[in-house]
C-alpha cells in the first residue's frame, strides 16, 4: 500500500487522502512557504513580525496588527472539529469554518425546523497507562456531523498505530469534494450506510497492510464506533466494544445502541452470566471482532430517530469500566453544554482509578431556532490570497487601490541593537 507524501510537511498519508492529515494542505498542491496554512499566512507573518520588532513599528501599524490578531480564532480546547470541505481544524462548537467560511453544524438551508448536532470530544490517557491508544475524530459540513472513537490494542506502539491509521482512513474517505463531502446532506440512509461500511472496510485493510509490512506491529487491532448525524437521524457503524448511547432529552432514560463484540457479552446474550458478572469477568476485554484481525470485517449498522434535547454519547471502554450508564445519563441530563458533559465523564472515570484510556464524544441535538445566531468569519481570513511558491504574481490592475507602506531606510553602521536589522531573516 503506497501512501502519499505531503509536499508541505512530509507526512505519509493513506492512498485515498485528498488533504494531508497532519497539516491540512491539499496533496495535489506544490509546497507552501514555511508550512503555514495558506489562509492565515499574512496574519501569522504580521503577528510574528510585531512580536519581534514591536519597538520599531509605527503606531497605526501596531493597531492594525492587533485588530488582525483579534479576528483569529482562540486556541482550541479539546478535540477540534474538522471541516469536511477544506480540512481546517475549528473550535468544537463552531458554526462556520474559519478556513473556508462554509457552514459546519448548521444546514445550508438554515431552516429553523432542523436539528443541529453540537458536539465536543475529550480523550485522556487515564492514571495507569503511559500512552493513549484511543483516537477521537469530529468532522462537519452543512449540518452533517461525523464522529468517531477508536480504541487501539496490541501493545503500546501497535495500539496507537492501529487507531491512528483508522482515524486517518476515515478522514481520507470523507474529506474533500473528491470524496463526496458536498453531497453528504443529500444521500439516502441506505447510501450513508454503504459509505460508512466501505470506509470501515478500507480502514481495516489499512491496519492489516501496515502490520504485514512491519512485523513488530503484527497482532495490532482497534475498535471503531462511527456515527453519522444529520437532522433527526443518526446512523452508526460499529466494530468492537467501544459504545454509543442515546440519552432521551424528555424522559431522561439511556439506551445502549451498539452491541459489544466481546466473548463476555456473548455469554450475557446467551444467558450464561449476568451483566453484573460480566463487569468483573477476567475476559471482559477479549474481543471476537475488531479491525486489523481478518481481511473481511463487516461493521454492524444501527439507526435511530433523534429529537431536540437528546444526547448521543460515544465512548471507549475506559469510561464504561468506571461509570455506569445511569450515571452517564444523569450527567448529560443536568447539562446543556457538550464540552462540560465530555469533561465531567472523563473526570468521573479518572476519579475512580482511570485504569484505561478514556475517550468521550458528547453530541447534543438542538433546534436551529434555539441556537444563538453566529456571524460568518471575516472573509479576509479565508480568501485564497496566495497558496504556494509556484503561484503566478497578480497583475497590478487586479489591485488598483493597493498601497505600499514606506519604511525608514537603515544605513550601514547604524546602531546594531536596532531590532529592525533582523526584519528580513534568511529562511
Amino acid at each position: 500500500m503506497d501512501g502519499q507524501t505531503c509536499p508541505n510537511c512530509g507526512h505519509e498519508n493513506l492512498p485515498r487522502a485528498v488533504f494531508c492529515f497532519k497539516c491540512g494542505n491539499s496533496l495535489d498542491d506544490p509546497p507552501i512557504v514555511r508550512g503555514i496554512h495558506r489562509q492565515r499566512r499574512h496574519v501569522e507573518d504580521a503577528i510574528r513580525h510585531i512580536k519581534d520588532h514591536k519597538n520599531s513599528a509605527q503606531a497605526d501599524l501596531v493597531q492594525h496588527l492587533r485588530e488582525a490578531r483579534a479576528k483569529l480564532p482562540p486556541p482550541i480546547d479539546g478535540t477540534p472539529i474538522t471541516c469536511l470541505r477544506c480540512g481546517t481544524l475549528n473550535k468544537p462548537l463552531a458554526g462556520y469554518c474559519i478556513g473556508c467560511g462554509g457552514r459546519l453544524t448548521l444546514a445550508d438551508n438554515g431552516a429553523d425546523s432542523c436539528l443541529v448536532p453540537r458536539a465536543s470530544a475529550r480523550s485522556d490517557v487515564g492514571h495507569v497507562r503511559d500512552n493513549n491508544e484511543d483516537r477521537v475524530g469530529l468532522w462537519a459540513r452543512d449540518g452533517v456531523v461525523l464522529a468517531m472513537i477508536a480504541d487501539g490494542m496490541g501493545g503500546a506502539v501497535a495500539g496507537e498505530e492501529a487507531s491512528r491509521l483508522v482515524l486517518e482512513a476515515i478522514q481520507a474517505d470523507f474529506l474533500g469534494e473528491a470524496r463526496g463531502s458536498e453531497t453528504l446532506h443529500d444521500l439516502s440512509e441506505e447510501e450513508i450506510s454503504d459509505k460508512l461500511r466501505s470506509a470501515i472496510r478500507r480502514a481495516n485493510w489499512a491496519v492489516i497492510q501496515r502490520a504485514q509490512r512491519q512485523p513488530a506491529l503484527r497482532g495490532m487491532g482497534t475498535t471503531i464506533t462511527l456515527a453519522f448525524v444529520r437532522n433527526n437521524r443518526v446512523v452508526i457503524a460499529h466494530v468492537g466494544d467501544s459504545r454509543a448511547y442515546l440519552v432521551d432529552g424528555k424522559e431522561g432514560w439511556i439506551n445502549q445502541i451498539t452491541d459489544d463484540h466481546s466473548f463476555v457479552e456473548a455469554l450475557v446474550a446467551a444467558g450464561h452470566i449476568t451483566a453484573e458478572q460480566a463487569a468483573i469477568h477476567p475476559m471482559r476485554n477479549v474481543l471476537y471482532r475488531a479491525l486489523g484481525q481478518i481481511d473481511e470485517t463487516d461493521a454492524d449498522l444501527y439507526s435511530r430517530n433523534l429529537a431536540a434535547g437528546d444526547w448521543l454519547i460515544l465512548c471507549s471502554d475506559g469510561l464504561t469500566r468506571h461509570v455506569r450508564p445511569a450515571e452517564i445519563a444523569d450527567i448529560a441530563n443536568n447539562s446543556t453544554v457538550p464540552d462540560d458533559v465530555a469533561h465531567e465523564l472523563v473526570e468521573r472515570a479518572n476519579a475512580r482509578g482511570g485504569e484505561d484510556n478514556i475517550s468521550v464524544i458528547a453530541i447534543l441535538m438542538e433546534n436551529a431556532e434555539d441556537i444563538e445566531a453566529e456571524s460568518p468569519p471575516d472573509a479576509i481570513l479565508f480568501v485564497d490570497a496566495d497558496g504556494s511558491l509556484f503561484d503566478p504574481l497578480p497583475d497590478d490592475e487586479d489591485y488598483p487601490e493597493r498601497k505600499t507602506l514606506e519604511l525608514p531606510s537603515i544605513e550601514p553602521g547604524d546602531n546594531t541593537d536596532d531590532p529592525v536589522d533582523d526584519t528580513f531573516d534568511q529562511r
